[in-house]
């Protein structure tokens, strides 16, 4: 999800999920999207940012039965910030 020009995303089982817990390990990855490979770094989220991550799912998806799960506490959760290599600030 694209907010204020950033990258989230969310883990589905909140930080339970396989791929959360490895990203915060790390804090780095590769990341494959229309049809380029990109090194990445992983930043967890807390704070208002989720609330501005909420809305953009709400108007995205507002009718998809995943939207309730996308925005639960169990999601928000497991936020992440996908970044350039070398850039870890902390996001709240």
């Amino acid at each position: 999800m694209v907010v204020d020009g950033a990258l989230y995303v969310r883990a589905y089982n909140g930080q339970k999920s396989r791929w959360y817990q490895a990203a915060m390990r790390e804090k780095a990855g590769r990341i494959t999207a229309a049809g380029m490979t990109k090194e990445v770094t992983f930043v967890a989220v807390e704070g208002p940012t989720n609330d501005r991550i909420d809305a953009a799912y709400r108007t995205k998806y507002h009718d998809s039965p995943y939207l309730k799960s996308m925005i639960s506490a169990r999601a928000r959760s497991a936020t992440v910030k996908v970044m350039p290599p070398g850039h870890g600030a902390d996001t709240r």
